[in-house]
């Protein structure tokens, strides 16, 4: 397998040609971990890949995770339809951020972008439910978010509401330093004989928190009502 890979603006885009295997899948994932120190998204052209493994299904997986670890993301375009169909039932094509062409790819926007004028940082509601606080998270997840969502799960917590719910239908956005906040509340919620679930996360946000490893880890549910019920023990 051949790689090439130049920069179009604060895009990386990576080219590979020939066989994904385990022969040409280290290659990959070092190409595309380096890419994404590089720029703020990457791009994979998979036109001139004919034949894709699992080893070359754990690159992809693995480069969509350094990315996402850097700050930026990946995008995958154009792969062959015998080498999409592979991917499409590894169940990785709902994870990634596929598009038919690499035109399509290179002028999509980033998922992990900043902010664009107007964009709200995150508010939180909160409110009581059979015995659940609920926090409503609106807006950005990102290093500022984070900060005030860990001393509001702390605060419930400080008042004896160990079972929390964060309904997060109206996140737009979360990034390393969000996901590790779930992480640290979720944690602190256990460690007082409670519980932490997450429900409603948006398409995007639930690919990084997919490609980050954090759905294996937290709990989420699709619904707030199957969270509340979850977190009420019902």
């Amino acid at each position: 397998m051949k790689i090439e890979a130049r920069r179009e603006g604060r895009t990386v885009l990576v080219s590979p040609s020939g066989r994904l295997d385990g022969a040409g899948a280290p290659a990959l994932e070092a190409e595309l971990c380096d890419a994404a120190r590089l720029g703020d998204r990457v791009v994979l052209d998979g036109r001139s890949l004919d034949y894709i493994s699992s080893a070359g299904l754990r690159a992809l997986l693995i480069g969509a995770k350094s990315c996402v670890q850097e700050g930026g993301d990946l995008a995958v375009a154009a792969l062959q339809p015998e080498c999409r169909a592979v991917v499409e039932a590894s169940g990785l094509l709902s994870v990634l951020d596929y598009h038919e062409t690499r035109e399509a790819a290179l002028a999509a926007p980033s998922r992990s972008r900043g902010p664009e004028a107007g964009e709200a940082e995150l508010e939180i509601g909160e409110r009581r439910e059979e015995g659940v606080v609920v926090l409503s998270l609106v807006g950005r997840l990102d290093g500022v978010g984070a900060a005030v969502l860990m001393e509001r799960i702390s605060a419930a917590i400080g008042r004896g509401a160990v079972r929390v719910v964060l309904d997060c239908e109206g996140m737009s956005y979360v990034n390393s330093a969000g996901l590790r906040s779930l992480l640290i509340g979720a944690k602190a919620c256990r460690e007082e004989g409670g519980a932490l679930v997450i429900a409603a996360l948006a398409p995007q946000c639930r690919s990084v928190m997919a490609m980050s490893g954090f759905l294996s880890v937290l709990d989420c549910r699709e619904t707030r009502e199957e969270a509340l019920a979850a977190s009420s023990g019902r």
